[in-house]
């Protein structure tokens, strides 16, 4: 598959991003960073902030390759599995593993609470840190007209 597939298919629609756009998507990811490494917050709490962080993260690198998942297709699986078409096959480690996290959020926002562990919400923390790190060079390298001041 690519995205060009999945645009056929219709997954994915076109979509033109805007540096006001990636400036505020960055602005969700930096607060959900923050809000991820509180002090007393559940571990639930702490993974879902980190989850949220790299979700969008993984939305950023779809819209700068010019698609967004259209209404209502499983917008979370897309844009994760994205990742690796956007940012190229090295990402596929990291596809994986936020596949994974996108179950256990499930689990834990609508089953029950408990469901990770402080190390599960450290390590998804740590890789979300990570992957804002990967996506700000790969925009700076590739798509540098849509990074915004500061970044």
């Amino acid at each position: 598959m690519s995205l060009e597939e999945w645009l056929r298919s219709g997954y994915l629609t076109e979509h033109q991003a805007t540096v006001a756009e990636i400036q505020k998507l960055l602005g969700l990811v930096d607060r959900e960073l923050s809000d991820a490494a509180v002090a007393g917050l559940s571990d639930d709490g702490r993974f879902m902030h980190a989850y949220d962080a790299a979700f969008q993260l993984c939305t950023i690198a779809l819209h700068v390759s010019g698609y967004k998942v259209g209404k209502g297709k499983g917008h979370h699986a897309y844009a994760i599995n994205s990742l690796e078409y956007a940012l190229g096959r090295h990402q596929a480690d990291n596809k994986n593993y936020l596949s994974t996290c996108s179950t256990k959020r499930n689990h834990s926002l609508y089953d029950r609470a408990g469901v990770v562990s402080a190390q599960d919400a450290q390590d998804l923390l740590d890789t979300a840190r990570q992957l804002r790190v990967e996506v700000l060079s790969w925009l700076r390298t590739n798509h540098a007209d849509l990074l915004p001041k500061g970044y």
